[in-house]
């Protein structure tokens, strides 16, 4: 799988922080992806979703193979890092680098509890 494009669009309220769209193998488009703060602070992607009869959400995209999800939010985190700086963001930097040690760390893909500094 190559991600040939990831657009980004900031989002300046709540938690919602950015609206994603990427194009995987200049074949096949995915939109409606967004950058969210979790409530440690941290960031995560959050793939399409439609909402149920009963209020809650499901997502209608789904990896599956967790080397493929790692390097999309890798991408769409990077690529968000690059324009939230571009535009001059202060807040941006430090909650996504903490993001992206916790992406690159292993605990997080084998699903072992680690330590937040």
């Amino acid at each position: 799988m190559e991600i040939t494009e990831v657009r980004v669009n900031l989002n300046r309220q709540g938690r919602v922080k950015a609206f994603v769209q990427v194009v995987i193998d200049n074949a096949l488009l995915i939109g409606d992806l967004r950058v969210m703060e979790g409530k440690e602070g941290t960031l995560y992607v959050a793939m399409p979703s439609r909402r149920l009869r009963n209020g809650s959400f499901k997502d209608v995209v789904h990896f599956l193979s967790t080397d493929a999800r790692r390097q999309l939010e890798e991408a769409v985190l990077a690529e968000y890092q690059r324009l939230a700086q571009e535009l001059g963001d202060p807040e941006v930097h430090p909650r996504l680098r903490q993001t992206l040690q916790k992406l690159l760390g292993e605990a997080y893909w084998s699903g072992e509890s680690f330590d937040e500094e």
